[in-house]
């Protein structure tokens, strides 16, 4: 089946005589258009308790935790009821034995059925950022495992204090937040702006990706094995490097990856080359001769299951390898560059295998590791406790439990909301005194230590130098939460309500109204009213804008800037518990 081509069971489409070409295929190119049509299917469809949709890394493959957990509830019996949807970018990127399968369904973002189904399903599973105009239903549970460790810098920091805006409305709009270690946890809470404000529920389980390098079996390895033309008789070392710069701006220098490929040949060994998916289009014209390149639809944990030795730079790839107790060797040939660049959370000393910084050091250190068995450091020991303590190959059963039982028996949970909370709701802020002042009693109430802090303002204060300055040296305990510069998701009815009335930054009306769309709208069931009051218009569109930044999230206690427009009142109106 191809992602291109309907394949839901007529069950999931009520109205599947509507749906066509333009419901599957046609990307939606107004983003006014695509915000409507969301918040119609959201407001018309009932959440359908047995559809599962799962993403990952914007659709870039079937791969990472969501696939380790979707191969797990798809062959369990006691799960045969589930219907699965994921959400890839090309029917490419489907393993053979998914294509025709009556119970998953493909998807392809910016498309209705992708709206619709995201808006259907009663589970949403994901490792990255959903689109931004996602709000998760009430009854919706929506599990977000991410997608690695930090070994590079991320979420808030010193040059960017206001966050990754993206990451904190999803992970404060999750049900579930999953982290593999202590050290993950701390830096989700900190650099993500989950302390005092996720509402959710948050644990240490590990990563269900894990689980299929540690229990592949040796049948499927000896499979593998041959599928990649192994040779049986030589060791086999994994190349997997990320990419450099910074997203928007990302690249791979092409010269460089074909020397070191050039070098690697000349191990006696089997060699595979594992790209980052962003660097697969950066990279040009290389010759990979006989280093074995796998095809997109093998995943990074199953190779490493096959792997004797991997290769790293500063990919996140090593802590997922770090579990099998295998070498790992470091190869950081521009470490001054990237640490200046793009940031490192770890320093050298934290990492567990041997550090190279050229070819030649690079094929003599692995050389070395792959002729003798192979004796973890003490270093690698201690990495291992710190960044693997819940590596034992039952992560994903423990992950189901919990997100799809509520069941938390043996595992551990991490509480969020410790202390009392109070939001600071800055808005736009301005230049004067007033901004000054009102920071200062933020900084002071986060100082007192007796209750958890956050910053709520407009994304757009980054360009307010008055207020950056005195952001950039708020006590690291506040939680930033920025609001981006977002025009409010609105069904039809609620676009036509706020007509007139005194909404900052509001747009003329953009929404181009097709005959399909027409079609498709005319075929679902209201649950609402035709004719709503406008006041209960105006509010729910309100609302669903404060559970878009700030999920569940409520507070103790507001303190409200004193230069707010309305627009921000109102939305502050949704804080309180």
């Amino acid at each position: 089946m191809s992602v291109d081509e309907p394949a839901a069971p007529k069950r999931l489409l009520q109205h599947r005589k509507v749906t066509g070409q333009e419901f599957w295929r046609d990307k939606i190119r107004d983003p006014e258009d695509v915000k409507t049509r969301q918040a119609e299917y959201v407001s018309s469809l009932p959440t359908d308790s047995n559809v599962v949709f799962y993403e990952s890394m914007s659709g870039a493959r079937m791969m990472d935790s969501p696939y380790a957990l979707f191969l797990r509830l798809h062959s369990a019996r006691d799960f045969r009821k589930l219907h699965h949807v994921w959400s890839v970018r090309s029917s490419d990127l489907i393993p053979d034995e998914f294509k025709d399968d009556p119970r998953v369904t493909f998807v392809t973002r910016g498309t209705d059925a992708h709206l619709y189904f995201l808006a259907l399903a009663g589970y949403i599973i994901g490792n990255s950022l959903l689109p931004e105009y996602f709000v998760r239903k009430p009854d919706q549970k929506y599990l977000n495992t991410w997608h690695g460790i930090a070994y590079k810098t991320l979420g808030r920091t010193a040059a960017s204090p206001l966050g990754a805006a993206g990451s904190v409305y999803n992970l404060l709009q999750a049900t579930h937040v999953l982290t593999p270690c202590p050290y993950m946890t701390e830096a989700e809470l900190t650099r993500f702006s989950l302390r005092g404000v996720f509402s959710g529920s948050m644990a240490e389980i590990g990563y269900p990706r894990q689980d299929l390098t540690l229990n592949m079996s040796e049948l499927s390895a000896q499979r593998l094995r041959g599928n990649l033309g192994l040779d049986p008789t030589k060791k086999t070392v994994l190349y997997a490097p990320t990419w450099r710069g910074n997203k928007g701006s990302a690249r791979f220098d092409g010269d460089q990856l074909q020397r070191d490929i050039e070098a690697l040949a000349k191990l006696n060994a089997n060699v595979i080359f594992q790209a980052h998916h962003i660097m697969l289009r950066h990279i040009k014209n290389v010759d990979y001769g006989n280093i074995i390149v796998p095809p997109t639809t093998m995943t990074a944990n199953d190779l490493l299951a096959v792997a004797d030795l991997l290769i790293s730079d500063y990919s996140s790839i090593f802590f997922d390898f770090l579990a099998t107790g295998k070498p790992i060797v470091h190869y950081l040939y521009d470490y001054a560059e990237y640490a200046e660049e793009r940031g490192l959370l770890l320093d050298q000393g934290d990492l567990p295998g041997p550090i190279v910084a050229t070819a030649d050091e690079l094929i003599s250190t692995v050389t070395s590791l792959i002729s003798e068995p192979y004796q973890p450091t003490t270093r690698y020991q201690q990495a291992r406790e710190r960044f693997c303590p819940h590596d034992d190959g039952q992560a994903t059963l423990r992950t189901i439990r919990w997100f799809m039982f509520g069941d938390v028996s043996g595992i551990k949970q991490v509480d969020a909301r410790p202390r009392p909370t109070t939001v600071f709701w800055g808005g736009r802020l301005d230049k004067t005194k007033k901004t000054q002042s009102f920071l200062d009693a933020l900084d002071t109430a986060a100082k007192s230590g007796d209750r958890d802090v956050t910053l709520f303002v407009a994304h757009s204060v980054k360009s307010n130098p008055v207020a950056m300055e005195r952001i950039r040296h708020l006590d690291p305990s506040v939680s930033i939460v920025a609001r981006n510069d977002f025009e409010m998701i609105m069904t039809t009815q609620e676009r036509q309500a706020r007509q007139g009335a005194d909404i900052a930054q509001m747009p003329e009306d953009r929404v181009k109204e097709s005959s399909a769309w027409t079609r498709l709208k005319g075929a679902f069931a209201r649950k609402t009213p035709a004719t709503a009051p406008e006041h209960d218009l105006l509010e729910t569109m309100y609302q669903r804008e404060y559970r878009r930044v700030l999920g569940d999230a409520q507070f103790d206690e507001l303190v409200e800037f004193e230069g707010l427009s309305g627009f921000w009142r109102k939305l502050a109106q949704h804080a309180l518990k």
